[in-house]
């Protein structure tokens, strides 16, 4: 499936031949992470092999997270398209008291583990824009935003990119009108692929157009086997999305499509993931121009309109006339003969050369947006501290009581304050459980943080 971090020591997993439900049985542990494990495994009545997802014993529950395990099953449950993996069951085992998700096995690697080894030949981009882009394209006309896409969430199977899956939609988010979720505004998505949007430019207004974008940095990475250099702190974040990055590594036939891509406004991207699949990009590539042949005398051939001017227009020439034309032709022949070889042969093959025009292009950059940090996270100003420590950040008073934990929680978050940097932001929030994200610059702003929070809401928050 995919490549995931297993080396926790204090949790080995579920033993070969664990039943789930009567329906499945665990074969092997493949992958495990921060809030979750995947298994392959295979239906008991069938044989037929499926990957498992399941949460791990200490975040089952978790109502955040396990609200975002529901988000991914209820947003794929009823999607059919073959660029999608496929969900079969999302359920509880009693048993083992832990939520799983059933889905189809492929059996191949990650795009960004194929990278790893250099970039995709050009014809198999081709194809790879071809299949995603009709992927996403159902997705998003059902109205699911991805907000995650990235070479890791690209499998390409062992039959090659023609037959590439998009995974992992656990961060996917619904763009109908009222749709309730607990999913916030907050940034989600891996650093270098997520789009303007994501980091809180034009409106923070997350639409199918950021996918676009986030599907151009995985092309150029697809391309070229380089990512682009689009990480960093919070500000490098938003400055890096303010202008098209420099595509010049990129194949001359894709950089058009890529330059319409990575445009900063979702308005300047292509409409749709369809105009993109559609894009006429060759499935071949085009033949080198043939080097230009060495000045040589052509004589025209006959029915050439230079010589085979209507009989009627010519007079035929005397005699002594077509002597004199004859000595003439002579001599320009031997004239040009000899011109030639002063100027050619006499000096090595020498040839005159225009000098290379200079480079004189003005860079514009457009004017600078004041970088918007996501909502709806506010900072009171940091009092200057009269020694060299950082102040321990102040713990707000709550809100007065509104009966409802939850807008409590948003506004303990609102109103926290950790300096000038330190921001955190909410991916998700339930009665007991919080999921955020956090930028800042020392870990010990995130254990200040977590201790006032713990002793503020009564339970530890889940921060990344």
């Amino acid at each position: 499936m995919t490549n995931f971090d297993t080396s926790r020591t204090s949790y080995r997993g579920l033993a070969a031949g664990t039943s789930l439900n009567g329906i499945y049985a665990i074969d092997q542990m493949i992958g495990a992470g921060g809030m979750g494990e995947v298994y392959r495994g295979h239906e008991v009545q069938t044989g037929a092999t499926v990957a498992i997802k399941m949460l791990l014993p200490d975040m089952a529950e978790n109502e955040a997270a396990l609200a975002l395990f529901r988000r991914e099953a209820s947003a794929l449950m009823n999607l059919h398209h073959d660029a999608i993996v496929r969900y079969f069951l999302f359920t509880l085992e009693p048993t083992l008291q832990r939520p799983y998700l059933a889905m189809e096995f492929i059996d191949g690697r990650s795009l960004s583990d194929i990278l790893e080894a250099g970039p995709l030949p050009y014809e198999d981009v081709v194809k790879l824009v071809r299949r995603v882009t009709s992927g996403f394209h159902v997705a998003h006309e059902r109205g699911l935003v991805h907000r995650d896409v990235s070479p890791d969430n690209i499998i390409i199977p062992r039959g090659g990119v023609s037959s590439a899956k998009i995974i992992d939609f656990g961060i996917a988010r619904s763009t109908a009108v009222g749709d309730p979720t607990i999913i916030g505004d907050g940034f989600a998505g891996k650093h270098n692929y997520v789009s303007p949007e994501q980091v809180g430019l034009f409106g923070h207004d997350v639409t199918f157009k950021s996918d676009i974008y986030s599907l151009g940095l995985v092309l150029f990475n697809a391309m070229t086997g380089q990512k682009l250099d689009m990480g960093g702190s919070q500000f490098q974040l938003v400055e890096k999305r303010r202008t098209v990055p420099d595509l010049s590594q990129v194949d001359s036939r894709l950089r058009p499509l890529l330059e319409r891509m990575l445009q900063p406004d979702p308005k300047d991207r292509p409409a749709s993931m369809a105009e993109i699949g559609a894009w006429p990009l060759p499935d071949h590539r085009a033949a080198a121009p043939k080097p230009e042949p060495a000045a040589r005398l052509i004589t025209p051939p006959a029915g050439s309109p230079v010589l085979d001017t209507p009989r009627k227009q010519v007079r035929r020439p005397k005699a002594g006339f077509k002597s004199l034309v004859a000595s003439l032709a002579l001599l320009l022949i031997g004239g040009g003969a000899y011109a030639y070889y002063i100027l050619v042969w006499s000096d090595g093959g020498w040839k005159p050369v225009s000098p290379p025009p200079k480079l004189n292009k003005e860079i514009l950059l457009p004017k600078p947006e004041a970088p918007r940090p996501p909502a709806p996270i506010t900072r009171p100003a940091t009092p200057a501290q009269p020694d060299k420590q950082a102040a321990l950040p102040k713990t707000p008073s709550p809100a007065p009581s509104s009966g409802n934990r939850v807008d409590r929680i948003r506004t303990y978050l609102n109103q926290y304050n950790g300096g000038d940097c330190f921001m955190i932001v909410p991916v998700a929030i339930s009665q007991n459980a919080t999921i955020l994200e956090g930028f800042g610059n020392s870990a010990a702003l995130f254990d200040s943080f977590a201790q006032a929070f713990r002793s503020e809401q009564g339970f530890n928050a889940s921060i990344g």
